[in-house]
């Protein structure tokens, strides 16, 4: 069962303050491996998540009744922001909520204890087609070494997406303090290429096919070049809806596996469920991309990554040093591991 809801939720600066109250809750305490029996604590959850295909996999789930056969129900909030949707595990908005490696590691660095329970769509493979970036059809740019002095839409100016450009575009020889980000939304790239407000876009699919088929210049992949092999889209949950609900989330980790598993056995029917879930058309939907076989386990390897990358790319002496102290296994639940 699902149903949709919108809501707002305060900035990510706020969390630690919430954390540290929500620490103060009583309940249940979680078994240290993640493993839990029994029926869910809480049935139906509050799921935020930033749109796009790479969420085929849960909702494949949801049509196929595999949440229901693990006793929960999904309310399913969009949320561009995903600092918005990390503040909201932190202040008890959201029950569960999609962040990227690179939010997760930050959060913790901060002190903010969100906690790793599932990855969306499961390990990148070597040929990834997931998240790429794509140049403007007139910019003359053509690889990521171009991308210095720049224009460049990015989903979040701190986003995972803008750290693996800012990789990449350093690999390639470009100085990357150079680099103008401007945050938009996926549904307005594609916009702002033809109408020359940016020079390159770090896209999503069903978005990335319209900026495409325009003439839009792929630059890359970017998953492909530094996260092979792990995962970096997660499905969070904060220490604290853990300790007071184990058996929740062991079904919905479980639930999650199943529907990963799923998909990538029937991915028409997985593009299918997203026609209704996105509100998108069928013919958006045939152009779906996510980590189809990915390995839906968990490993520590992305996030060993993510901090490596930000602590290089860190302009606060202080944010680097936190990172740098930081235990990554720490960041996720152990019974998401392999």
């Amino acid at each position: 069962m699902i149903r949709s809801t919108r809501r707002a939720v305060g900035v990510i600066a706020a969390a630690a303050g919430v954390s540290l109250a929500l620490a103060a809750c009583s309940g249940p305490t979680a078994p240290a491996d993640g493993s839990a029996t029994g029926a869910p604590e809480k049935a139906t959850l509050t799921v935020a998540i930033n749109p796009s295909t790479q969420f085929a996999p849960l909702y494949y789930g949801i049509q196929e009744g595999i949440f229901e056969e693990h006793g929960l129900t999904l309310e399913i909030t969009p949320q561009t922001d995903i600092a918005a949707i990390v503040s909201g595990l932190a202040s008890g908005t959201y029950d569960v909520g999609f962040a990227t490696v690179v939010h997760v590691v930050t959060a913790n660095a901060n002190g903010i204890p969100i906690r790793a329970i599932s990855s969306i769509e499961g390990q990148i493979q070597a040929d990834d087609d997931g998240t790429l970036t794509i140049a403007a059809a007139d910019s003359g740019i053509t690889d990521f070494g171009d991308l210095e002095g720049k224009r460049v839409a990015t989903i979040g100016l701190s986003s995972h997406n803008t750290l693996t450009m800012r990789e990449l575009a350093d690999r390639a020889g470009a100085d990357t303090s150079t680099i103008e980000l401007v945050q938009l939304p996926f549904g307005q790239m594609a916009a702002a290429l033809d109408s020359g407000d940016v020079d390159a876009a770090i896209m999503q699919w069903p978005f990335a096919s319209e900026a495409l088929a325009a003439g839009g210049v792929e630059l890359g992949y970017n998953n492909r070049e530094l996260f092979v092999d792990t995962a970096t889209t997660l499905f969070n949950t904060s220490q604290s809806f853990i300790d007071q609900n184990p058996n929740t989330v062991r079904a919905f980790a479980d639930a999650m596996t199943e529907s990963m598993l799923g998909s990538s056995e029937n991915p028409d029917a997985a593009k299918a469920a997203l026609v209704d879930g996105l509100g998108i058309t069928a013919e958006q939907a045939e152009t779906a991309r996510w980590n189809e076989g990915g390995d839906p386990a968990l490993n520590l390897t992305a996030f060993e990554t993510a901090r490596d990358l930000l602590v290089k790319f860190s302009t606060d002496q202080s944010a680097a040093s936190a990172l740098e102290a930081l235990d990554v296994q720490t960041v996720v639940w152990p019974g998401a591991l392999k």
